[in-house]
């Protein structure tokens, strides 16, 4: 009960990482990115979360708390790099929508003028 009780805190902190990594990667996934959320849950839990806990966990001595900061973090890389690459894909997509209008717009007056 006392290791449990002991990871309750990062428990509940590590919902809001989880939270928005599932939100991201669903956004992502219904844009048709599948790639960005699978590269970035390899790169975050088994390049940064698992050697980190595993290391706080032995090597540094914190046990159960460690293997769960470790963890905590690498979800935390996860859902950053998510919500980043949303942000970048929405952006190039208004940028295009932005360009389709002015040229449609462009084609239209050249269209009426040659009237």
């Amino acid at each position: 009960i006392a290791a449990g009780m002991s990871v309750l805190l990062l428990a509940a902190l590590f919902q809001f990482s989880d939270g928005a990594q599932v939100v991201a990667a669903g956004a992502l996934r219904g844009a048709g990115d599948t790639r960005s959320a699978a590269f970035a849950n390899l790169a975050g839990h088994w390049g940064l979360g698992l050697p980190i806990g595993y290391w706080l966990c032995f090597s540094d001595g914190r046990g159960l708390s460690g293997l769960w900061i470790g963890l905590s973090l690498g979800l935390a890389a996860v859902a950053i790099s998510l919500v980043l690459r949303w942000r970048t894909l929405s952006t190039v997509s208004r940028l295009a929508a932005s360009d389709r209008r002015s040229r449609e717009s462009g084609l239209s007056k050249v269209s009426s003028e040659g009237r």
